[in-house]
């Protein structure tokens, strides 16, 4: 039984291992004073001024990506 639990074991930390180098090589937006989608003021250090302008600004850059257009 404990073969089973070790192979899933390697399968999860590969999988978080793999998401997290994702994660790291994307480049880090900077809070500039306002929304990166919208233009709205915000506070600083704020990168988005809410979920969903966060959500669509990610979808935008995803799509950019497939289309090969830089970000």
């Amino acid at each position: 039984m404990s073969d089973h639990v070790d192979n899933t074991d390697k399968i999860i930390f590969a999988e978080v291992a793999r998401g997290l180098a994702a994660v790291r090589g994307r480049p880090a937006l900077v809070a500039h004073g306002a929304c990166h989608y919208c233009d709205e003021p915000l506070a600083p250090g704020l990168p988005f001024c809410n979920v969903d302008c966060r959500d669509d600004y990610e979808k935008e850059q995803a799509a950019k990506a497939r289309a090969g257009r830089p970000g």
